[in-house]
């Protein structure tokens, strides 16, 4: 099929409601806070490396402002219900400290290109998904910060790459624990279709490790390990036996509940601003119950 390449107006409308309620943020968060935090947001853990997999769910509690650069090349087992093939995504997403507490998240967007043995060759816009979050707590002594927040998906996608199902409504809870030069971030997500017959309730956990081996450099190196794990807790009306993992809801009959991946890579950290990550992940549960194969995630992080 031959892909789309203007923005539709739907998609255009979504980036508007983007801009507008960026804008509206951002006055109200100079009224309120007397412009405390704004763009700043909340220091003193800058020493923490982001999490790479998972990107779209695995929300940090961290508050800054910055932009995130993505590509994404998943694999799909040639036995699974897809019949193999692949999906490379490329996408931005950005970040905006509103006051030391409160921030604007803009979590997914892009464009993809779908090929499988099931339903050939497409390419598109994704989904767009954004939303805010709140931190609980933070303890700087402690190496501890705890946030929560909500986000919504709007079904603005191309539905040849499996997007635009149904809109989704995502509230997360995250947390950080700094064990001297070794850091834990976890969180946990509940994606809420706005139509169940279109979508699935999925719940999302994920824990990130990683280990600063120069911490007092400018340029530090931190090996990073990650775990996710997926939950099916509901069918929606489409028969087909797997479900759309991170990457999309389909309102399907997964034949497994449950999916599981891991991910090995490593984050380069510079002055504490820029940060490029790479993580090679691979399924732990079996890769033909779902479309969890192989993916190669790719990112570069540019902070105010």
């Amino acid at each position: 099929m031959t892909p789309q390449l203007p923005l539709t107006r739907s998609l255009k409308q979504s980036l508007a409601l983007v801009a507008s309620l960026s804008l509206t943020c951002f006055a109200g968060a100079q009224d309120a806070a007397g412009n405390g935090g704004f763009l700043t947001g909340l220091r003193g853990f800058e020493h923490f490396h982001e999490p790479v997999g998972q990107p779209i769910y695995f929300e940090t509690p961290f508050n800054d402002t910055g932009v995130r650069a993505l590509y994404l090349k998943h694999d799909f087992a040639g036995n699974s219900a897809l019949m193999g093939g692949d999906v490379t995504i490329y996408a931005l997403q950005a970040r905006v400290a509103l006051s030391e507490r409160w921030q604007f998240i803009a979590t997914k967007d892009g464009y993809s290109e779908l090929s499988t043995g099931l339903l050939g060759n497409d390419e598109g816009w994704n989904d767009i998904a954004f939303g805010l979050k709140y931190v609980l707590h933070a303890d700087k002594e402690k190496d501890y910060v705890v946030s929560a927040g909500m986000r919504y998906m709007a079904e603005h996608g191309h539905r040849g790459i499996l997007q635009g199902g149904t809109d989704e409504f995502s509230p997360f809870v995250s947390l950080a624990k700094g064990y001297d030069n070794l850091h834990l971030i976890s969180n946990v997500t509940l994606r809420v279709p706005t139509d169940t017959n279109q979508g699935n309730v999925v719940g999302h956990w994920d824990v990130h490790l990683d280990y600063s081996i120069n911490p007092e450099s400018d340029t530090v190196v931190a090996p990073v390990f990650e775990v996710h794990g997926v939950h099916y807790l509901d069918d929606g009306a489409t028969a087909l036996p797997i479900g759309g993992l991170d990457y999309a809801n389909l309102g399907t009959q997964p034949a497994k509940n449950f999916v599981a991946w891991a991910g090995i890579g490593g984050r380069l950290e510079i002055n504490k601003q820029f940060e490029f990550g790479v993580v090679y992940e691979f399924a732990l549960t079996d890769k033909k119950d779902d479309i969890m194969d192989t993916r190669l995630t790719v990112d570069f992080i540019a902070r105010w």
